[in-house]
């Protein structure tokens, strides 16, 4: 029973061997390819007899597919390690010019700020010294105005006090024995002096009702009496010219600190503002700088973009045809390994295929 079935599995696979040489050429001979490589064989066997030159013939032929392959390896490598390096090359360069696209927006917003901070600055700046600029001129012309008013007043507190000492004189003479009529001139003019003396014209009344009555009746009692009159009245006058001349020199050392100060600070407000304009000038250059720059980083950045996708298209276009081109290869070198099997382990099944085909 188990030789029987041996038996007939050995006649099975003898059969089927010969179905799967006949079916494994017609789809080699189905292949452009194999169709050639197979009409080359059979040239060959119809005009050598044998298939040793054929043999040796698909050996070179797959001899060369595996030259071809190993020429597209090393291609391939070096496609690769140009694809690896200009890849880096530009993302580095991409990295770089997005980093100074970000740096320049930043700088030119930071400048922009900045610029609209000083404009505010210098614009207040401005107005203040015109302010510092109406006080000086306010409070020097207040200061001008008291100063001449203190002359004034000084001065007729001098022609006051002169008026007195010559009135005094007058009586003084009257006491040491000259006669009225011998000084009448003189205490006519000096008694018109204290009447047209408009500031102190009260203050002088009753001296010059005492002189008037002088002109009547000479006495020591009443020259005595006029003498402290006049002596009381030059210490008042003294004294008031004195308080003013003390209220002028207070108001004159206050002017000098203050109008100093105002100097000053006029001084600190021009300085200001001309650096405020300086630093005006210097953020409009930083903004026109960073903005040429960023429009240049920004078109090297688009350019270096295009150039990667480029680059990464012509690598997929490099990966592919070596994918291809190998496929092709390892199936063509199938296909000769297959007709090399076929030539040398079942060369009569080949021979018989080759014959029938036209």
């Amino acid at each position: 029973m188990y030789k029987f079935f041996a038996l007939a599995l050995i006649v099975s696979c003898a059969m089927g061997v010969q179905k799967d040489t006949k079916t494994v050429l017609a789809e080699i001979d189905a292949d452009n390819f194999g169709n050639t490589i197979l009409s080359t064989v059979q040239m060959y066997l119809q005009a050598k007899g044998n298939a040793e030159e054929i043999l040796v013939l698909l050996n070179q032929v797959l001899a060369g597919l595996v030259d071809d392959q190993n020429k597209h390896d090393n291609v391939i490598r070096v496609d690769r390690a140009a694809c690896t390096r200009i890849v880096t090359d530009l993302e580095n360069s991409i990295a770089y010019h997005t980093a100074q696209v970000a740096a320049n927006a930043q700088m030119r917003e930071d400048n922009e700020k900045a610029l609209a901070e000083a404009e505010t600055d210098v614009r207040q700046t401005i107005q203040d010294i015109e302010s510092n600029e109406r006080t000086f001129a306010q409070e020097e012309a207040n200061r001008n105005k008291a100063h001449e008013t203190w002359v004034r007043k000084n001065g007729e507190h001098d022609d006051a006090i002169a008026a007195v000492d010559e009135a005094t004189k007058l009586v003084q003479h009257l006491s040491l024995g000259a006669t009225f009529a011998e000084l009448k001139p003189k205490f006519e003019a000096v008694q018109k002096r204290l009447i047209e003396n408009e500031s102190h014209g009260a203050l002088f009344q009753p001296i010059v009702t005492a002189l008037t009555e002088l002109a009547t009746k000479v006495d020591q009692k009443a020259i005595q009496r006029i003498l402290q009159l006049l002596s009381q009245l030059r210490q008042q006058l003294v004294e008031a010219r004195s308080v003013l001349e003390d209220t002028e020199n207070r108001q004159a050392q206050r002017w000098a600190e203050f109008s100093t100060h105002l100097s000053n600070e006029h001084n600190r407000l021009v300085d200001r503002k001309n650096q405020l304009e300086q630093s005006i000038q210097t953020f409009k250059t930083n903004i026109d700088t960073a903005t040429h720059f960023y429009e240049v980083h920004q078109l090297e950045l688009e350019q270096a973009q295009e150039t990667l996708d480029a680059e990464h298209e012509w690598c997929a276009l490099q990966e592919s045809t070596y994918d291809t081109q190998t496929t092709e290869r390892q199936r063509q070198q199938e296909v000769v390994d297959r007709i090399l099997e076929h030539l040398t382990e079942k060369l009569t099944a080949t021979s018989q295929y080759l014959g029938g085909r036209f």
